[in-house]
């Protein structure tokens, strides 16, 4: 009898963990789902693994899609900052208090991410975690300040945007008069501090590897990264996904 159950709560489970792990999940982040939308037949993270595993053992390939998988841990020269003196540089220190609270939508986090011949601008939401991607085929900063205010077009409410101390961000000028935003920047080498931003720069990263060559992703490939980065569960958001922090309407995922 408790073999029949275990076999058909089982056959529940794979269709749900395979979807999570084809999103680009890890087991925590599909375990915090189910506990949101199938609380009945929820598994720890450490179950998920378990199944994972089991499915490897029977043949199956579902661990070729953990996050971890051939991901090697090697030494790597840190990149070239390009440290400039910023004009109209404020610093992080004169932040406002709501936007080191999070309470509030449009305090975002940016940063680029570097290609072989192309390069990446990302814009989080603080609060919500919500992810813009642009590309730009240049770091020049006049490049770099359009591919911003883009974005920033794109959504409803902008406050403030922290970056860090590269010379890509020079003309950040430019950004806050378009926007109407105020523009801070972390303390030099002290990328903790924008911490959200760096995970999810690590997300994206796990599809478009350090080295790579960026010029070929076209709008919806962009599009399509924010998708999975926007539906992907977050403990730090009880569960939720940044896409329904930002709107505040649940959406059905995995059931």
């Amino acid at each position: 009898m408790t073999a029949t159950k275990f076999s058909k709560t089982d056959e529940r489970h794979m269709p749900i963990i395979k979807k999570g792990l084809l999103l680009g999940w890890s087991p925590e982040n599909i375990s915090f789902r189910m506990k949101v939308e199938v609380p009945d037949i929820a598994l720890s993270h450490t179950t998920v693994y378990k199944r994972v595993a089991t499915n490897k053992v029977l043949g199956g390939s579902l661990y070729k899609n953990l996050p971890s998988f051939g991901k090697r841990r090697c030494k790597g020269g840190k990149r070239k900052a390009g440290r400039i003196t910023i004009p109209g540089r404020v610093d992080i220190s004169d932040w406002p208090a709501v936007v080191d609270l999070r309470s509030r939508l449009g305090d975002r986090e940016g940063d680029t991410i570097y290609g072989q011949d192309a390069h990446l601008v990302t814009l989080v939401d603080r609060k919500s975690r919500l992810t813009l991607i642009g590309k730009v085929d240049t770091k020049h900063a006049e490049v770099v300040a359009e591919s911003m205010i883009k974005l920033l077009k794109r959504v409803s409410s902008v406050c403030t945007v922290t970056l860090d101390n590269g010379g890509e961000f020079a003309a950040h000028e430019k950004v806050a008069k378009a926007m109407n935003a105020d523009i801070y920047f972390a303390k030099p080498y002290a990328s903790y501090q924008r911490g959200t931003n760096e995970n999810t720069n690590g997300i994206i990263r796990r599809t478009w590897p350090k080295k790579m060559a960026l010029s070929h992703l076209t709008e919806d490939d962009l599009r399509t990264m924010e998708m999975l980065i926007n539906t992907m569960p977050r403990k730090v958001l009880g569960r939720r996904t940044p896409l329904e922090v930002y709107t505040g309407q649940p959406i059905a995922l995995i059931a």
